[in-house]
């Protein structure tokens, strides 16, 4: 066997392994022997330091020789401190009691082993900062992939970080997820899932006689533009601030085992709040006598071919509207299996979007399909759609593309209708000018010299067997500093929080930083580290089993989330047999609250209907979050309005994560365990029927607790109420419904007529669909979403009325329970 590479790994920490100068004291007989055995093994540790450190002298020494190779080079100049030798970032995990899956530091050791030495044959692929490295953990042999920057600078530094911070945060299953990073000399690294089937262009463009791989069926398509739609939706919405990616082709979709798209690559992503819209100043690209020149243009981040046209514009910024638009050439290139900018083909072929946009006016659409797919492995109808809503992104005005939000929707199976018609292209410029200088610049093979090229362009460009890459250096060579990384990349995750911290933060937990009862606990605000404001929840009954339970359950669900309507989960504390949950701080109040005590007459005091109805489509965005666009299908088990907390702007997070169900995904759907030993947890009123007798929770039990807080909202009374002859909520509007009486009439008073009637009417009609019997009868989450969005069609089809012996007869564990609890005299 022949040895290419081999790698030493000491210890780091050899700091800490000091023998201890305790001063002599008097202690008693019974006492020496431990103390003899104590220093026994303090000698044995001071021996073993001597020992690693002649180790390390020993490997100075060898790796000097010429002729051996090392992965590190040894000062010059001898230092004193020799722990410093080998020694790289250690791989700890940021939250190592939980043992979940946030990212996590990396040893540049394991990474060096994993990947054979960063050997060429584990290369996956390379871009512009670096190449992207198959490797194996030696620790548990996972698969992952690493992104490897050698070269170093400002620009590239930036770019790391970004791509970092950003994804580092981000929870959806149509993400490729970081597994962690490594800062280590002159190299970054970015440690990601491994992805069997690679990227995108390599299934969908490669020849199958070359690498085999056959050509991509029509349904496996469109459940790869749906998935990118979905994270790209996530992006632009679903979290506190906007993130663009910039950077959407099909060499930065990663395909899973089971071709589920994964959006990666956030090296040119930005952060944008949500309220901002597009400057005024971006001229709407209509005249056909402008034309866009890429010799024209400069400081882009991106590829052409996928580059918005406003893009070109200087002075401009990217929007969410900028993905939309690669989002559409995408879209284009897998109904067409073909690249976004194709020299191969004649002249007015070259740029996909220009030739689909011809077919589109002669009416001739379907041409551009992929000539590959199987006849009757598709519909003509399904292509058309697919390169229409394509078309329909990649309009010229930003103003006049959809949102990711109705893209989504566009390609679900809830969308009713027509898609909006497309212009005539004839009055629109094309979107790349192939004339003169430019068009020499891109039919050549080989890259453009800088040095050259800087004199007549401020631009060069790359034209590969691939695509055509745009590099916006604009002909300035910046020295790069080789300096160590003196400040290493903080990525702020979820982290244990010392007692100490917490009881300065709340003041030691005084009455006026009290805000709520919340989950079996206490809720207070602070400040903590002096600038964070943070929700600390503190737990009652501290050596209850059940309630620790509880509390361990929380903190490994929450660090698995992100979403703007989720609570976002800082960190914890176990010190002092204490069991505290600290939260980003978002709200003061309680929708619960807002709802129930405040029962005053006085209107004023009322919460207004735009809020309530805002406040729904959120939680519904949110609980759609969990059930199809995390890893793992995730089952609350406890949405009640109490667990819904509102920030002054009245836009909820839902929290209350102890009773949260995990269910791991495959090709079929969530794989459901079934435990025959499992009772019902959750709140009384809020539980369906079904969860009630046989405690197996699925979605449809989320959709009943969501349908009976619906309810709360539009009447303004408790779920359940014993100061009230029917108790339940539910049994109350089934009262009127089985009287024919109008559901209207059970509108919160204090509203006072001031409320929108047809959202009013949404609302009363989904809340009694949600809360139907029969759990097959409930709409999904993503009908409930696209309803509250105005798609009013989809309620049509709500059943008839359940009849009073029916309801009873389905209800009668709950009716059951309350007689006993009125027997005995609970109020």
């Amino acid at each position: 066997m022949q040895i290419t590479h081999l790698c030493f790994m000491l210890p780091v920490d050899l700091d800490e392994i000091e023998p201890n100068d305790h001063p002599k004291q008097q202690v008693p007989a019974a006492m020496s022997k431990k103390l003899d055995m104590v220093k026994g093994k303090e000698k044995e540790s001071h021996r073993y330091r001597h020992f690693i450190e002649f180790i390390r002298r020993s490997l100075e020494r060898l790796c000097k020789h010429r002729w051996i190779g090392s992965c590190r080079d040894f000062p010059k100049q001898r230092k004193r401190d020799y722990s410093v030798y080998f020694q790289d970032i250690s791989g700890i995990l940021l939250s190592e009691k939980l043992n979940n899956n946030n990212p996590r530091i990396f040893s540049y050791s394991e990474l060096y082993i994993g990947s054979n030495g960063f050997s060429q044959d584990e290369i996956l692929g390379s871009g512009g900062f670096g190449r992207v490295y198959r490797a194996v953990l030696p620790s548990d042999g996972t698969v992952v992939a690493v992104k490897c920057v050698v070269e170093k600078g400002d620009k590239i530094e930036k770019t790391f970080a970004a791509e970092l911070m950003a994804v580092a945060q981000l929870r959806h299953r149509n993400l490729v997820k970081l597994r962690g990073w490594c800062v280590y000399e002159n190299e970054l690294l970015l440690v990601y899932d491994y992805m069997p089937n690679r990227s995108l262009d390599r299934v969908l463009f490669k020849q199958q006689e070359k690498t085999g791989i056959a050509p991509l069926n029509w349904e496996t398509r469109w459940k790869i533009v749906s998935g990118l739609a979905g994270a790209l939706f996530y992006l632009h919405e679903q979290l506190e601030t906007q993130i663009i990616h910039r950077d959407i082709k099909t060499s930065n979709v990663m395909l899973d085992s089971h071709y589920n798209a994964r959006l990666g690559d956030f090296g040119l992503a930005r952060w944008l709040d949500h309220e901002l819209q597009l400057p005024t100043s971006v001229p709407l690209l209509s005249t056909r006598s402008q034309k866009f020149r890429l010799a024209e243009t400069t400081r882009i981040g991106g590829t052409i071919g996928y580059l918005s046209p406003e893009s070109f514009q200087r002075n401009t910024m990217a929007t969410a509207k900028s993905d939309v638009f690669s989002f559409g050439i995408v879209a284009l290139e897998v109904a067409s299996g073909r690249r976004a900018v194709d020299l191969a083909y004649p002249d007015e072929q070259i740029v996909l979007l220009d030739w689909v946009r011809q077919l589109s006016d002669e009416g001739m659409c379907l041409k551009g399909r992929d000539l590959r797919l199987l006849e009757g492995s598709y519909r003509d109808c399904d292509i058309e759609r697919l390169m229409h809503l394509g078309l329909l992104c990649s309009l010229n005005s930003p103003q006049l593309r959809p949102t990711m939000k109705w893209v989504v929707e566009a390609l679900s199976s809830n969308f009713v209708g027509q898609l909006p018609a497309l212009p005539s292209f004839q009055s629109h410029p094309v979107y790349i000018s192939l004339s003169s200088a430019t068009t020499t610049a891109t039919r050549t093979t080989t890259t453009t010299s800088t040095s050259s090229a800087a004199s007549n362009s401020s631009i060069y460009f790359t034209a590969t067997e691939d695509t055509i890459f745009l590099t916006a250096d604009n002909g300035e060579s910046k020295s790069r500093s080789d300096e160590r990384v003196k400040t290493f990349l903080s990525v702020d995750t979820p982290r244990e929080i010392s007692y100490k911290e917490l009881v300065s933060a709340t003041n030691n937990f005084s009455e006026d930083r009290r805000i709520a009862e919340l989950d079996f606990g206490t809720a207070y605000h602070g400040y903590l580290d002096n600038c964070h404001h943070v929700l600390v929840k503190r737990l009652g009954m501290r050596t209850c089993p059940a309630l620790r339970a509880r509390f361990s359950d929380e903190l490994r669900n929450l660090t698995q989330l992100r979403h703007r309507n989720l609570v976002q989960l800082r960190g914890w504390c176990t010190e002092q047999g204490e069991m505290l949950v600290v939260y980003d701080y978002s709200a003061c109040q309680l929708l619960s609250h807002l709802l129930f005590h405040r029962r005053q007459e006085n209107t004023n005091l009322a919460l207004k209907w735009s809020h309530r109805y805002n406040i729904m489509k959120s939680l519904a965005s949110a609980i759609l979050y969990l059930h199809e666009e995390w890893d793992e299908q995730v089952i609350h088990r406890n949405i009640t309005s109490t667990a819904i907390i509102l920030d002054p702007d009245m836009n909820p997070r839902l929290s209350c994560f102890a009773l949260a169900e995990f269910l791991a995904r495959n090709e079929h759907g969530p794989h459901v365990i079934i435990d025959p030993n499992k009772s019902a947890q959750g709140i009384f009123g809020y539980m369906s029927p079904e969860y009630i007798e046989t405690a197996e929770a699925n979605t449809s039990t989320d959709v009943y607790s969501f349908g009976v807080v619906v309810l709360e909202v539009v009447t303004g009374r408790m779920a359940v109420d014993f100061r009230r002859p029917e108790v339940l909520l539910i049994k109350k509007v089934h009262e009127f419904e089985t009287q024919q009486r109008s559901l209207l009439e059970l509108v919160d008073a204090r509203l006072d007529g001031n409320y929108d009637h047809n959202e009013l009417v949404r609302l009363v009609k989904l809340g009694k669909a949600c809360t139907n019997s029969d759990p097959n009868l409930r709409p999904s989450m993503r009908q409930i979403v696209s309803i509250l969005d105005g798609n009013d069609s989809l309620l049509k089809k709500v059943p008839k009325p359940e009849n009073r012996e029916e309801w009873q007869i389905q209800n009668a564990c709950s009716l059951s329970l309350i007689r006993r609890i009125q027997a005995l005299g609970i109020q």
